[in-house]
């Protein structure tokens, strides 16, 4: 006990966790990077026993202001974020959480360096669950966009004084729920002052059954706290795109087999599991056409962009309409299109651009009214290439650009258009004139 005291110099700066946890730190560790399915560990009397009370006698009456669902409804759920608001107790967790002792410990206790609290606590807070209330099995979202931040931590501190295992609301952690037949449950009751801390990641499976709470208990809850703790970078083979929580709904039950009379409760219970069903199914149809919608308007404004953008044109020439393949921060697609009027007879276009160092080897095409084009060599750095045109003029013509890269194309950062170079300048030349450029 004396070493496990000497190696945790973090007991003496956080004075609201136990004093026992912050002595077995390496322990918990330890049960946590071993545990089955994903990383998870239990901690029994995760806070200071005065500090705990503290909590649950200032724990936040339910406001059903605060438990609106995914579809707009008021569910039986309510989830307070702004945990400062509630009482002096819970501005010092809130202190406590954020402070550069308790995120070294929970590094320590995960063994993830950096970690990081989200000030707006989104989704977390107090979570308090009424009877009837469960939650399905679901990864949660993995990356905050507004903070630019990894999802990577979940702690969960139960308030329940008062827990029977037959009462439901256990937390479950499933190894994967896609396959009931196959899928492996481990449950952790919430009892008062019972931490439940697990890595969040694409399969850390977890929920709660429904809590079904006996007539003369109704007036009890399941309270909790909810911490969710993140990291500016996360290593490279754990990235996968930005998601929002995925659930799975949960199987039929174990008794609806082949050969059963089903009761009247075996029919409601059906019917619920399908009117669930369907309200998911309708809730991701309505979410699929609002980001179709918003892609659509993104999609406008580009083309928008594109209409105004002015081709460089140099010479005694104009540009007539919009191009098409022209951005209006320089840049040129692999297809472009410019439509020009000369006000002298033209002998000549030439194209001028520029390319990053990290560009692969390609070719350009360059057509006149779409007539067989000239083809010229592309390496990285600025290049120019040289066309004979013959038009009188006033004679509008078009000028037809094509490149071709090996490879994946331009390496480009945080930029997904399709670019193909730099357009520095469209230059006209004309018999008789000298040429400055």
């Amino acid at each position: 006990m004396h070493a496990a005291q000497q190696s945790s110099p973090e007991a003496a700066v956080i004075p609201e966790v136990s004093t026992e946890v912050l002595q077995h730190v390496d322990r918990y560790r330890d049960a946590f990077v071993h545990a089955d399915h994903f990383k998870h560990v239990m901690i029994e009397n995760f806070f200071e026993p005065s500090f705990a009370d503290q909590l649950l006698t200032d724990f936040p009456s339910f406001d059903s202001r605060l438990a609106r669902n995914e579809y707009g409804d008021i569910g039986g759920k309510a989830v307070n974020t702004k945990i400062r608001e509630i009482s002096p107790v819970y501005q010092r967790l809130y202190a406590v959480i954020s402070s550069k002792p308790f995120l070294e410990f929970m590094s320590r206790l995960s063994g993830i360096p950096d970690l990081l609290i989200d000030p707006k606590m989104f989704g977390g807070g107090t979570h308090d669950n009424r009877h009837g209330q469960e939650l399905d099995p679901h990864v949660d979202f993995n990356y905050d966009e507004s903070e630019q931040l990894h999802r990577r931590l979940n702690l969960i501190v139960y308030l329940n004084k008062e827990w029977e295992t037959e009462w439901g609301g256990a937390l479950e952690i499933h190894s994967n729920p896609r396959r009931p037949q196959e899928n492996q449950i481990e449950s952790f009751d919430p009892l008062f002052n019972r931490a439940v801390m697990f890595e969040t990641n694409e399969y850390s499976w977890h929920g709660f059954p429904k809590i079904d709470l006996p007539e003369d208990k109704r007036h009890l809850s399941r309270k909790s706290l909810s911490i969710y703790l993140y990291t500016k970078d996360r290593p490279a083979e754990e990235i996968a795109p930005m998601h929002a929580t995925f659930y799975v709904q949960r199987p039929l039950p174990k008794h609806i087999a082949a050969g059963r009379t089903l009761s009247e409760q075996d029919v409601t219970d059906l019917a619920l599991l399908l009117r669930r069903r369907d309200d998911w199914i309708e809730f991701y149809h309505r979410l699929e056409l609002e980001k179709n919608r918003e892609l659509a308007k993104m999609r406008a404004a580009v083309a928008h962009l594109m209409t105004g953008t002015r081709a460089p044109l140099t010479g005694y020439i104009l540009q007539s309409g919009a191009p098409t393949g022209l951005y209006t921060d320089g840049w040129a697609s692999s297809h472009v299109q410019v439509l020009v009027r000369p006000l002298m007879t033209v002998s000549a276009i030439v194209l001028r651009g520029w390319r990053p160092d990290s560009a692969p080897p390609g070719r350009v095409r360059i057509a006149i009214d779409g007539q067989a084009p000239s083809e010229f060599k592309l390496g990285a750095g600025s290049f120019e290439a040289v066309v004979p045109v013959t038009r009188a003029a006033q004679e509008t013509f078009q000028v037809q650009i094509d490149t071709q890269v090996e490879g994946q194309g331009l390496a480009t950062t945080a930029d997904d258009r399709d670019l193909a170079f730099v357009l520095v300048e469209l230059r006209a030349r004309h018999p008789g004139v000298k040429d400055l450029g």
